[in-house]
């Protein structure tokens, strides 16, 4: 049986992840590709306790609190993960650990070498197959969200260095990275970017 595909959706606050996670979802069903949709957090009975907490607008979380809190949950995933992976299920991501690098890394300042061992214990070096980073300008990004959870809320030089992160990990890991710049009013043209990068990246 051939192992699965890992594909995750990255991006700031209002890029449209969620949206065109709906969209990749409904183009692999048509592919009759056997599929998985998840989402960091939550995802899981566990996971989605955990993600009030991280995203309760009432709560004052240090950044290394933070990465406790969303690596509890990735423990989870993974284990789901794997094991949709084995049975050669593709699993498509709403957010995983290159959330954790921009948001607690560079804009949270928790120590790298921190996160990037404990992504490594969590994710079982799982490494996705495609990752898409939804570029958007923080600023377009933060209007364009309608119920501002308690991350949006940390102000926009907060969510300037979260870009700045995305670009890094962009950077860094270009084998499977794919920047999708944001362009407003144009889901249909981003997803089509979106599916002929698939299409050359892992043969549908």
């Amino acid at each position: 049986m051939q192992r699965g595909k890992l594909i995750i959706f990255e991006g700031g606050e209002g890029c449209g992840k969620g949206t065109h996670v709906k969209l990749f979802s409904n183009w692999l069903g048509q592919k009759e590709i056997k599929h998985f949709c998840t989402k960091e957090p939550g995802g899981n009975p566990a996971g989605e306790k955990i993600r009030k907490i991280l995203l309760d607008k009432k709560e004052n979380l240090d950044p290394l609190t933070e990465l406790y809190l969303f690596c509890a949950d990735r423990t989870e995933q993974y284990k789901q993960t794997e094991g949709k992976l084995e049975k050669g299920v593709w699993v498509v991501s709403d957010r995983s650990w290159p959330s954790t690098l921009a948001y607690q890394g560079t804009a949270g300042k928790v120590n790298r070498r921190l996160i990037e061992f404990l992504t490594k214990l969590t994710t079982k070096k799982i490494k996705p197959d495609l990752l898409y980073i939804l570029d958007v300008d923080p600023k377009r990004g933060l209007e364009r969200e309608v119920n501002p959870d308690r991350f949006a809320d940390k102000g926009l030089p907060y969510h300037h260095k979260v870009r700045k992160g995305y670009l890094g990990i962009a950077e860094k890991y270009p084998e499977f990275s794919v920047i999708i710049p944001y362009i407003p009013n144009e889901i249909a043209q981003m997803q089509e970017h979106i599916r002929l990068i698939a299409k050359e990246r892992l043969h549908i």
